[in-house]
């Protein structure tokens, strides 16, 4: 398995996981543990000797652990420890016709115009870091949640390079071939990038699909070259390299967050068919303060259920003469669905309807002047 089918198959995973929604705590510590596969850049370095040679480490899997802090839905801290191994495989100058010698070859090989091959070093590049992380949580509510951070922190870098001095001449008292050794461990500053996603696939479990990109300050590894054929002859003394060291990784990693996920939001109420009843002063059609407020109760109620159908009736007392009153509960029950549609309540929706003096609400003798008979019923349904 290499770097490219990771992260497709990691990405495949997550998106066929994508319908499902856990909760995942808003605050509390966590652990983690991350493995997968890391791609580290060459390694270009000057030695003391001013020779440029590029150190090319192979790509290997990698390793993770993790401690943080979730501090907020969207964002935590953590400590990070990485391990990044690999063969080596190749030292050599990235300037083909540079002064030589140009790299390592592979060591103790006499090299001659029947057998002119330089081969392979042998060796390793390893680098183990202790970071903290700063991580922003982007949509930590959903069951997909993209992240972005960065890290700074300390690395470890470890050259162990073994090869044959290519091209040192025949002359001058140099042996047929020597050996130098890089097998030194530096320190320096680091520096990356993290980008991922993670599936909260279950209450307080995580699974992360992260990117990350490293990067140190200069590293120095002190070489020793040794003859190593017959006679005494002359040493080439390499030096020291110095360079800095970049690795991109892709790992997949298992997080669990402590402490309780948070409550699930309050089921949405339930809305029923329901009649509100808005009262007038005698004689008149005009909302009072009290009515207002009847009005925006029932605008609100129609506009959280969305309402199918509001049907709005005028109605009067019995003071007054049928003709008088009729006109007089028309304009009521205008007023009231005037006062709806101002209040966002879609015209669509509504039916407006006048009785005048019948439907009395309390039934009463002609002429009397009864408060509860002064009215607009709004009845709403869904």
């Amino acid at each position: 398995m290499n770097m490219r089918l990771l992260v497709g198959v990691a990405a495949v995973a997550l998106s066929a996981a994508s319908g499902a929604l856990a909760q995942s705590a808003t605050s509390g510590w966590y652990v983690a543990a991350d493995v997968g596969y890391h791609d580290p850049s060459g390694v270009k370095t000057t030695t003391t000797n001013n020779l440029d040679w590029t150190f090319s480490g192979d790509h290997d899997w990698t390793g993770f652990g993790r401690f943080g802090y979730k501090f907020s839905p969207n964002f935590r801290l953590e400590a990070e420890y990485g391990y990044r191994p690999g063969d080596l495989k190749s030292v050599l100058s990235p300037t083909a016709n540079a002064a030589q010698p140009i790299g390592l070859c592979a060591p103790g090989v006499t090299r001659s115009a029947a057998s002119p091959a330089c081969g392979k070093p042998n060796g390793s590049l390893k680098a183990q870091t202790a970071m903290a992380n700063a991580i922003f949580d982007i949509a930590p509510n959903s069951s997909l949640n993209p992240f972005i951070g960065g890290g700074v922190g300390v690395a470890w870098v470890q050259n162990k390079a073994y090869g044959q001095l290519s091209g040192l001449p025949a002359t001058g008292g140099f042996a047929p071939y020597q050996n130098t050794n890089f097998n030194d461990t530096d320190q320096a500053m680091a520096l990356q990038a993290i980008a991922g996603v993670a599936w909260n696939f279950a209450d307080n479990w995580s699974l992360d699909l992260t990117g990350r990109y490293l990067r140190t300050s200069k590293l120095n590894w002190g070489s020793v070259t040794q003859n190593a054929g017959p006679g005494v002859g002359n040493i080439y003394d390499v030096g020291y390299a110095s360079g800095r060291y970049k690795d991109a990784s892709v790992t997949l990693g298992l997080r669990y967050t402590f402490g309780s996920a948070p409550p699930p939001p309050p089921p949405a109420p339930a809305y029923e068919a329901r009649e509100f009843v808005v009262y007038f002063p005698f004689d008149q059609y005009i909302l009072t303060p009290e009515a207002q407020a009847v009005v925006q109760q029932a605008a609100d109620y129609a506009k959280g259920g969305n309402a199918s159908k509001i049907v709005v009736v005028g109605h009067t007392d019995t003071s007054g003469s049928d003709k008088y009153n009729q006109k007089l509960s028309e304009r009521r029950a205008k007023a009231v669905a005037d006062g709806l549609v101002s209040l966002g309540v879609p015209a669509t929706t509504l039916s407006v309807d006048w009785k005048g003096e019948k439907d009395l609400a309390v039934p009463t003798k002609d002429g009397v002047k009864e408060p509860l008979n002064r009215r607009s019923t709004v009845s709403i349904t869904f």
